[in-house]
């Protein structure tokens, strides 16, 4: 029989799959804006589903084998979507390369072009534009339009390079030691299915040479670092953003190397290719269409597009000069260049949002999560073209686009204005954890803990046992161990407190007493901590000792707090370098919600991140009164986050609320 969690993944793989086949009926033909927009939703959901129940159990080869596996059948199912007229673009100018011709010389509807019309020639856009795509993309869509003059070829070339992305994603988060599930924040986003697989956008083999740039960059592999940002670049020209911050992060001496792809496909155009830029500026300089902070601009300056541009340029300027002051950390300073140039630029198309989606598998966070969702409100546009009228888009398509992200996001701001948009720390290699346990009356379940951390692959330099007055054989049993005990007054955050005072090492682990740690625990807090320098803590991640679907839900919602918000329980198994806790004035002293104060302070003081699982949980608190403990929970959190706000210590009072209750 299924477990509950391995229900619900195959439950939520069948929503993927179910919606992508929707696309290769009928009904998707007679109906196409309802299926767009219903699929999507569908996706969505699945997507959702698939990520936070995924299988915890399985070696991170399997993981890796099995994320690679339902990506590619997502793709397969996803091609019966409709090619973006875009493809007819890249199959005619692909064609007229091949016959000899340059795309630069005129606009596609110039008479000089007349002989190579065809059916793709009809069902382009914008045939009065010059083309604004780079010399390395043009000579890819020749060389696939020689290979077989279908849009069914591109398809197939941008899901192999999609495929590719996830690839690169993954190999990033094992080289973090992060948790590699998070991969499906991009391989199974509905952004991604769509664009990539449905639509064919080619924006994904940029995507894959700025990863790969990326991934060279944070290896130290500066030159092939350059090497890559000049594919990016001669695929689509934005990428060009990245190069000040390489100048100053990734040996400008080596600089040179990105001459080499930059040069050697534009000698083939040589003659006609001053013709780019022309055409750069006619589709991205004289637009302007469903930009969040170019259009309410745009509509302050009464439709005046060129003040409008000129403000957002000057506004991109300046949060790129902070960026390149603040963000030491290469991937994560290209992360909000690109994050900034799209939420500026004038034009914004769903799949724009997509070049951000990879970094976010990186650094997560709500806001864009929100915004993969949100984004399904393009397909509005499918409806104005069924009705015979011209392609468009609501403006309140618009706002239900960008309104909820743009909240979502002005709350995560909170933490870069918490530490005063200060330059970010980079801290020293950790060499020596630390494992604090609180205790009180813990008899029946304190062994199983204990044992579990002696058993650590990396053992722990520090094991200390913060007892809080137990009356049971709890004190006995650790000593009997040979731990280290410390006392301390009642009270969970006041022991854990008193156990984080009495060690001396680089980072600390808070393990509860009914909690058994997997042995690769400790290497893998040492591992992020030591390939991610902005990191400052975490949590472990935390599965219960019994299954059941209300206790899957407890771990999905768990999941999804520490995953794209950043707080933790302490029963996920905290953990934080000693120096970060110590600027933010030390472990909280709190009897109760000593947990969700460490979050914060963390997360003022710099990254966390969460690991995906490791700890096993005792569900003995969960048997009982169930939908009343989560009611008690989600009262204590508010109650203590609005005392928070106003100065006021309440803990001492949700302590005897909470133990008053139980």
């Amino acid at each position: 029989m299924l477990s509950p969690r391995s229900s619900v993944f195959l439950c939520s793989l069948v929503l993927v799959f179910s919606a992508g086949a929707i696309h290769w009926t009928s009904w998707a033909i007679e109906y196409k804006a309802v299926c767009m927009m219903a699929s999507y939703g569908v996706i969505f959901f699945g997507f959702i589903g698939a990520w936070l129940s995924f299988p915890d159990r399985l070696s991170t080869r399997q993981k890796i084998g099995l994320i690679l596996f339902i990506s590619l059948l997502a793709r397969i199912f996803m091609m019966g979507v409709p090619v973006s007229d875009d493809v007819y673009r890249y199959l005619w100018e692909g064609k007229i390369i091949a016959a000899g011709e340059s795309p630069y010389q005129y606009p596609a509807d110039h008479a000089h072009y007349e002989a190579h019309r065809d059916y793709y020639w009809e069902g382009m856009n914008h045939k009065d534009k010059l083309t604004a795509y780079p010399p390395l993309a043009e000579l890819m869509f020749a060389g696939m339009s020689n290979v077989s003059y279908s849009p069914w070829a591109f398809k197939i070339l941008f899901i192999l390079a999609d495929l590719c992305v996830v690839w690169v994603l993954l190999s990033f988060l094992k080289r973090r030691g992060a948790d590699v599930r998070t991969a499906l924040l991009y391989a199974f986003n509905p952004l991604t299915l769509f664009a990539i697989a449905g639509e064919a956008h080619f924006d994904v083999l940029m995507i894959l040479a700025i990863m790969l740039s990326v991934l060279c960059a944070e290896k130290k592999a500066f030159i092939w670092a350059w090497l890559w940002l000049g594919v990016a670049i001669q695929i689509k020209i934005i990428a060009v953003i990245l190069i000040p911050l390489y100048l100053l992060r990734c040996h400008w001496r080596n600089a040179w190397w990105l001459l080499i792809p930059l040069v050697l496909p534009s000698l083939y155009f040589l003659d006609t290719l001053p013709s780019l830029f022309q055409g750069l500026w006619v589709f991205g300089g004289t637009n302007a269409f469903n930009g969040p902070i170019h259009g309410p601009i745009d509509y302050l300056f009464d439709g005046n597009i060129t003040w409008a541009s000129r403000i957002v340029f000057v506004l991109f300027g300046l949060i790129s000069l902070w960026i390149l002051w603040a963000v030491k950390a290469p991937v994560k300073a290209a992360y909000f260049l690109v994050a900034s140039l799209v939420l500026l630029s004038p034009v914004v198309h769903y799949w724009y949002v997509l070049w951000i989606i990879p970094f976010v598998v990186l650094y997560p966070g709500l806001s864009w999560l929100v915004l993969s969702f949100t984004s399904g409100a393009y397909f509005m546009s499918t409806f104005s073209v069924e009705n015979g009228e011209d392609w468009s888009l609501p403006v309140w398509a618009m706002w239900v686009t960008w309104l909820p992200f743009l909240l979502v996001l002005a709350h995560e701001l909170k933490v870069v204005l918490s530490r005063k948009f200060q330059s970010e720390k980079l801290w020293s290699k950790p060499k020596t954890l630390a494992i604090v346990v609180p205790t009180l009356n813990e008899g029946g379940q304190i062994k199983a803990c204990l044992l579990s951390l002696k058993s650590l692959e990396r053992p722990a330099d520090e094991i200390i046992i913060s007892d809080g007055g137990s009356t049971d054989h709890t004190v006995t049993t650790a000593q009997a161990m040979g731990f280290k005990l410390v006392t301390s007054k009642r009270g969970r955050g006041t022991q854990i407190r008193a156990g984080v005072e009495a060690a001396r090492s680089d980072v600390i682990l808070v393990i509860h007493a009914d909690c058994i740690c997997k042995k690769d625990v400790s290497q893998r807090i040492i591992t992020v901590l030591t390939q991610n320098p902005d990191v400052v803590g975490g949590a472990v991640g935390q599965h219960f000792n019994t299954t059941s679907l209300r206790l899957l839900i407890i771990e999905m919602l768990n999941d999804t707090r520490a995953t794209l918000g950043g707080a933790s329980f302490g029963d996920q198994g905290q953990f934080f370098r000693m120096a970060a806790i110590q600027n933010q004035g030390g472990f909280p002293d709190y009897p109760l919600m000593e947990d969700v104060e460490l979050s914060l302070r963390m997360m003022q003081s710099g990254r966390v991140v969460f690991l995906g699982g490791g700890i096993q949980n005792s569900a003995r608190q969960w048997k009982q009164n169930f939908m009343k403990r989560i009611l008690l929970i989600l009262k204590l959190v508010v109650i203590f986050r609005l005392s928070r706000l106003f100065n006021r210590d309440m803990t001492k009072r949700l302590y005897e609320i909470y133990y008053g209750k139980k």
